[in-house]
């Protein structure tokens, strides 16, 4: 089966027109990567890969006209007041109205200027990490760079590139989002986004904060799953940043 007629093939799916094309050729490429892991044959890869792929696509067909009555709905807002600042973070307490029970129910949420991390590669395909004492568990983890947008007017992307620069000292040639998440949306509103950078090397001063003590590491990009399962890196974000960065290697042409 060639990649026109795999094509053909995630169309009777339900995959859209516009995007048979790139889909068969990632579903090629994992193709190839179940051949080597499972010791399959490239029809039996493809078929279960297509498989998953047609029930993927029938659930998105079907949550496309849900039964009203089956969905969950938001609950509506009746007050809120103010919990206090902590300069790093808002509280506020709100009253919220259940859908289900009608009963009103006190929340709080935490409001924060987002959040951005950055995945920084290095010609040598080195992650560029660091280490730091983390106040909250009272333990040194291993990291990649990030922290605040400095304003709601900083773009991820410039506030990914500056935390690069004044952590480590390291600048990339290009950069972009790689992802948006919300790290906590049980009681916390902002969102934290991860910037992926290329080509990084060392052309900068370190710029770090009173508050900040770090020791920058370069990490083979290959050791990266075995440090997340041996617990060597266990900060969520981070954890949950690299795994976005392990699908866009998977995915990359270049890879």
């Amino acid at each position: 089966m060639d990649l026109s007629e795999l094509a053909a093939a995630l169309r009777q799916t339900g995959c859209p027109a516009d995007q048979a094309p790139e889909m068969a050729r990632q579903l090629d490429k994992r193709a190839r990567q179940l051949m080597a892991e499972r010791r399959l044959t490239r029809e039996q890869a493809l078929a279960h890969l297509l498989g998953l792929m047609a029930q993927g696509w029938a659930a998105r067909s079907d949550s496309n006209s849900p039964d009203p009555s089956s969905m969950i709905q938001p609950w509506k807002r009746v007050s809120t007041r103010p919990g206090g600042d902590f300069r790093i973070f808002s509280a506020r307490w709100d009253r919220r109205l259940s859908p289900r029970t009608g009963q009103e129910h006190e929340f709080i949420v935490l409001d924060s200027l987002n959040w951005v991390n950055i995945v920084a590669v290095t010609p040598e395909d080195q992650i560029v990490m660091v280490e730091q004492y983390r106040q909250g568990t009272e333990t040194v983890e291993l990291e990649i760079p990030g922290g605040l947008l400095d304003s709601a007017q900083e773009s991820p992307v410039d506030a990914g590139l500056r935390e690069l620069r004044e952590e480590t000292g390291y600048a990339a040639e290009s950069a972009r989002v790689l992802c948006e998440q919300f790290p906590n949306p049980a009681f916390m509103s902002n969102r934290c986004y991860t910037v992926l950078a290329l080509n990084c090397a060392l052309r900068h001063p370190l710029e770090w904060d009173h508050g900040e003590d770090l020791m920058t590491r370069l990490v083979p990009a290959v050791e990266i799953p075995s440090l997340v399962a041996s617990g060597q890196i266990r900060h969520s974000i981070i954890v949950a940043a690299l795994y976005h960065f392990d699908l866009w290697r998977r995915q990359s042409p270049a890879q």
